[in-house]
């Protein structure tokens, strides 16, 4: 029987490769990635590619795992998450739910024009430190930042948008065969509704397309909006949904930028 999951599966490995952890265990289909609590999604169980041991087993072997690292339990769940009942049976045990979020795809054949603001692509060590000044991110949170954009596979695209001397938008492309995935988009609080982020989002994947890339994929929480009306002028729908579940009395602060999740 063909799993109707199959291809999410393999976008989920592609976005493993963009945006990966320092630590990478698999354990009976289980992904546990871990990378110093810089974003739920590298730091979260990812338990989407098949499941044999008794549940109850396994999650405790997972809570051992993040309590060795000094991270909190939490699941990143999707809907073809194994085993099925793994969701339920995490709620049943005290996991709460935290940052509901879509994964958005869309075919590079349907950019619009080109937007009128100006974005500059520039080399890794500029774009980094501007983005951690734009996004005010928090000292302890700029290394890891960085060890997983330098250990990203692929070609990484770097975009910004200046007026004057300040960056005021900026995002990344991280090209993977012929898919490029968008990462890290933010827009200053005092900029937004003027088109950067939307000029930012055309620049990356015009760039990806001249580099022969054909799809482009993202992750954006369900309750935004705004940012939702953005990605479909760019052709983006929504693929799957994924959420997380987290350990009781977990629930600290494990990304203070807001970063995405």
């Amino acid at each position: 029987m063909t799993d109707h999951w199959s291809g999410y599966r393999n976008l989920e490995r592609v976005a493993y490769r963009a945006w990966p952890s320092e630590e990478t265990v698999e354990y009976d289909g289980w992904i546990l990635r871990s990378c110093g609590g810089y974003t739920k999604r590298a730091n979260s169980v990812n338990p989407h590619f098949g499941s044999t041991l008794p549940v109850h087993t396994k999650i405790s072997h997972c809570e051992a795992f993040y309590a060795e690292r000094g991270l909190p339990p939490i699941f990143r769940l999707t809907p073809f998450s194994r085993p099925e009942e793994l969701d339920s049976v995490l709620a049943a045990t005290g996991y709460t739910t935290l940052d509901p979020t879509l994964v958005m795809a869309s075919p590079l054949d349907r950019i619009p024009k080109a937007d009128s603001a100006e974005v500059r692509f520039p080399a890794a060590a500029e774009w980094l430190s501007a983005f951690e000044h734009l996004r005010g991110l928090p000292a302890e949170q700029c290394a890891p930042h960085r060890r997983i954009v330098e250990a990203a596979e692929g070609e990484r695209l770097f975009a910004l948008v200046q007026a004057g001397d300040a960056v005021v938008a900026c995002g990344l492309g991280i090209l993977i065969e012929d898919i490029v995935g968008l990462f890290d988009l933010f827009t200053a609080e005092s900029h937004r509704r003027r088109g950067h982020g939307r000029a930012v989002v055309h620049a990356i994947l015009q760039a990806a397309k001249t580099a022969d890339a054909r799809r482009s994929f993202l992750q954006v929480h369900s309750k935004n909006e705004t940012a939702h009306r953005l990605y479909a002028r760019f052709g983006f729908e929504t693929a799957y949904p994924y959420w997380y579940r987290i350990a009781p009395d977990s629930h600290r602060d494990r990304n203070p930028s807001g970063a995405a999740q």
